[in-house]
């Protein structure tokens, strides 16, 4: 499996040190989501709790899963996009003494004007204007910044959509869907695994991070032959206008 304790050549930086303790985290609450993606919608502010029931099961099969369905919980669930913005999800977490998988399930909503044609998951820290994906914030070492599980053993499940069939990692904490469209109406399900790891030296630091999600809107051109179609009826409009003004003045 992909480890998440790996450097990064950025201003993150995870130091390794085998003197230390090594304390992971498991996820404990659930915040309600917040951010523009909502648009006015007004989600009951109550926090989910999380049951762990397989602590430190890295690399885990379907029989020892910890599971949280129907992300984000208590509150707006199904996560229902108003406009083609970010919604971010705190998820608070706690030692316990190794790494923890998660198996998440989520339906996500498209109530805006637009078709989507692609999805983006990203891992950070804070939420709304305080969110900074990991590569570009500072964090104390010993740091480690829970990640999206896949591509790793036989036994972690993989991502999956009902409406997308391409999953690209962009890199860390980052994975995006495409190859697939979401009319205005209509939604779409999600399934992914999170690790969250090892923090080092007994740091937790870091209480919480952050899943911001991000819906792709479909961009169509204005076709040529329309904009022209256009252009030719405001000349004819302005000409038969002058015309009539011409008639009217040799009247």
């Amino acid at each position: 499996m992909k480890k998440i304790t790996k450097t990064l050549v950025t201003t993150l930086a995870f130091y390794l040190s085998f003197s230390g303790v090594a304390q992971a985290r498991s996820i404990t609450s659930i915040s309600p989501p917040t951010g523009p993606g909502q648009g006015d919608v007004l989600c009951t502010q109550v926090q989910t709790p999380v049951n762990t029931p397989f602590p430190n099961n890295d690399n885990s099969t379907a029989a020892s899963q910890n599971q949280i369905l129907n992300f984000p919980g208590l509150s707006c669930t199904p996560k229902t996009f108003q406009a083609i913005a970010p919604i971010d999800t705190q998820l608070f977490v706690e030692p316990s003494g190794g790494t923890t998988e998660y198996f998440f399930t989520e339906t996500a909503v498209n109530n805006t004007n637009s078709t989507w044609n692609g999805f983006n998951f990203k891992i950070g820290l804070g939420v709304n204007d305080n969110f900074g994906p990991p590569e570009l914030i500072l964090v104390p070492t010993g740091t480690v910044i829970p990640d999206f599980d896949f591509n790793g053993s036989s036994s972690d499940p993989q991502p999956t959509s009902s409406k997308f069939t391409q999953l690209l990692q962009d890199g860390s904490f980052n994975i995006e869907w495409s190859g697939g469209s979401v009319a205005p109406g209509e939604s779409v399900d999600f399934t992914f695994s999170v690790d969250v790891g090892d923090n080092l030296n007994a740091n937790n630091s870091s209480g919480s991070f952050t899943i911001r999600e991000l819906p792709i809107a479909e961009s169509i051109p204005e076709p040529a032959f329309t904009s022209g179609f256009l252009a030719l009826l405001g000349v004819l409009g302005s000409s038969l206008a002058l015309k009539h003004k011409n008639k009217m003045n040799q009247g």
